[in-house]
This record gives structure tokens, C-alpha cells and sequence, in this order.
């Protein structure tokens, strides 16, 4: 071979050793909610806090009174996160804020915290979407509609 086709291949090998593990890092980044906004910066007052559903390993609803839905998005998958049925807070003052080093907590040991990325209120027709984004409602128009009344279809009582 000549000494042109080794440094082409040297070269291809290179430029592929340095860009596959980004094309791979996208690729394990890739999620079901790509088009929603990760940017929020809202807080929650943890006293008014009510309810809470997991929607992956890094994302969740959490809900504040009077029905007020939060997105909220980790730092990264936490993988307590699914099988916990309470969560706890970790904060230096009473809000629950994605800076600050505010986290949650999956366990009443407290090892098990997961830092906060972001946190963005929505409105109900959004939770809404989150939920059957995620695979946690059933999307209103794919409910079976109600069966039509049938004439002649009625009853017979026997002797």
C-alpha cells in the first residue's frame, strides 16, 4: 500500500474514533419528549406540594395547591425513582428551585438523590399531554366510543 492511502485511512480513523462517541451520546440522549422545554427555571413552595407522578427515570409531575402541575426534569436518571412511592426534598429554604443544589430524595435513608435540572409550571392540557406522552393516560380520542342502542335487542324474561 502506498504511504497516500495509509494516511487516508489513519485520517478516516481518526475523524471516526472522534465523532462516533458524540454520534452515540445523541443517540442515548434521544427521549420521547424531545420537543418539550427543559429550560425552566420556576420554583415550587414544598409546603403547598400534593402529589407527584413519575414519568421516567428522570422526569416527573409534581402537583402544588390548588392544582398546580410542575414539570419537572432531572440532572440525571434516577433509577430509585420508579419504584419509590414517597419522595422527600432537599433544599436550603422552603422552595423547591432547580439551583442551589436543591435534589430529591427516594428513600427514607436519604442516599438515593437526584439533583434538579429544571422546573417549568404548566397548565393542565399540558400535564395532560405529559401523562399520555409517557405513556401513563390514554390519549383522549383512542377511547372506544359507546356502543350504540340496538332496536329489537331487548330482554325476554322466561317462565
Amino acid at each position: 500500500m502506498s504511504k497516500k492511502i495509509i494516511l487516508k485511512q489513519l485520517i478516516i480513523i481518526l475523524f471516526l474514533s472522534i465523532f462516533s462517541p458524540l454520534m452515540l451520546a445523541q443517540a442515548d440522549d434521544f427521549d420521547p419528549a424531545v420537543e418539550l422545554d427543559y429550560r425552566g427555571s420556576d420554583c415550587i413552595s414544598i409546603r403547598t406540594i400534593r402529589d407527584y407522578t413519575v414519568l421516567d427515570d428522570r422526569n416527573l409531575l409534581i402537583w402544588a395547591s390548588p392544582k398546580r402541575p410542575y414539570f419537572v426534569r432531572l440532572s440525571s436518571p434516577a433509577w430509585g425513582l420508579r419504584g419509590s412511592f414517597q419522595i422527600g426534598t432537599l433544599s436550603r429554604d422552603d422552595r423547591l428551585c432547580p439551583y442551589g443544589g436543591d435534589a430529591l430524595v427516594f428513600d427514607s435513608a436519604g442516599r438515593d438523590t437526584a439533583r434538579i435540572a429544571s422546573i417549568r409550571r404548566i397548565n393542565e392540557d399540558e400535564a395532560d399531554w405529559l401523562l399520555v406522552r409517557f405513556g401513563k393516560k390514554e390519549p383522549a380520542g383512542d377511547q372506544a366510543p359507546a356502543p350504540n342502542p340496538v332496536e329489537g335487542a331487548e330482554v325476554e324474561e322466561l317462565d
